[in-house]
């Protein structure tokens, strides 16, 4: 007999979102540092952002089944694009950002994926470099603007998500239908390893395999004190720590999710967000240690 505590009441992480999201439609859901100053998108927002970014993946040829690699630090976009990449039963194939050209290459080769979100003009430069090794990538999709080059077009988000067209009701159906149709076993993501002492394994994990954990953890914690919470947002979530207990636990609360900068203002941010809860690890209080050393010795 399967353990109740095992089930979630979701079956995919998708159907999660829509359902906290029609729950508090209004909760603040994700914020990030722009221009000095914190800008935000409620529940509602950020689903309907999804939606529209899953229209776009459809659009572009992104079937069920199909590889989408994100390739950029933690921001808004990595989880616009990973949830509107979910949305259409595809699966995320998340990237370091501090691979080398070489590492995202194999990648994105080992993975098949078709389609790539990055960043920023960084990481652009670097699938540039190796556009030889990635012959099956068809478009790539920047969350800031700036011109490609010819043999490698860059489209940006908002350009994919065609965001001054609003989402019709047809097609938002559409898309709840496929949302709907998600399986708890269906393929949701492929993480490599570090590669440390061979090349990279693609550990390949299903809807119930990360939703139940980030559920059971939530039961085993609490749900409570997180759903008025606010999570700072540091480690990657190229990780599975970070995505399971920093990203989509936080979620499943209706809980709100702040992105940090960058991992060396963590502090500056912590301050001026004062969150609730974030996942760590000891190098930041290593860190926050050091630096109240150095400024009570600099009295």
């Amino acid at each position: 007999m399967t353990d109740s505590s095992q089930q979630m009441p979701w079956r995919s992480i998708p159907q999660m979102l829509r359902s906290v999201a029609q729950e508090h439609p209004d909760n603040p859901c994700v914020s990030f540092k722009r221009g000095g100053g914190y800008l935000s998108f409620t529940y509602s927002e950020f689903y309907t952002r999804v939606l529209m970014t899953t229209r776009g993946l459809r659009k572009a040829g992104v079937k069920p089944g199909d590889k989408v690699a994100i390739f950029s630090e933690n921001r808004a976009g990595w989880a616009i694009a990973d949830m509107g990449i979910l949305a259409g039963g595809a699966v995320t194939v998340p990237i370091y950002t501090t691979s080398t050209g070489n590492q995202a290459a194999y990648i994105i080769h080992h993975s098949g994926a078709r389609l790539i979100f990055i960043s920023s003009r960084q990481q652009y430069e670097k699938l540039l470099a190796i556009r030889d090794q990635i012959p099956a990538v068809e478009m790539v999709v920047s969350f800031d603007r700036f011109l490609g080059e010819k043999n490698l077009p860059v489209y940006t988000l908002n350009q994919l998500s065609e965001i001054s067209h609003s989402i019709s009701d047809q097609e938002s159906r559409d898309i709840e239908a496929h949302i709907t149709a998600i399986n708890p076993d269906d393929l949701m993501t492929i993480i490599y390893t570090s590669g440390t002492t061979g090349k990279p394994k693609g550990v390949m994990l299903s809807h119930n395999n990360i939703g139940i954990n980030a559920w059971n953890g939530l039961n085993h914690t609490g749900r409570q004190w997180m759903q008025n919470g606010t999570f700072l947002s540091f480690l990657p979530l190229s990780h599975v720590l970070e995505r399971t207990a920093g990203y989509y636990a936080v979620l499943m609360c209706g809980a709100h999710i702040t992105f940090a900068e960058n991992i060396n203002t963590v502090v500056e941010n912590i301050n001026e967000v004062r969150p609730t809860a974030m996942v760590s690890v000891p190098r930041l209080f290593e860190k926050i240690h050091s630096r109240i050393y150095e400024s009570v010795h600099q009295m």
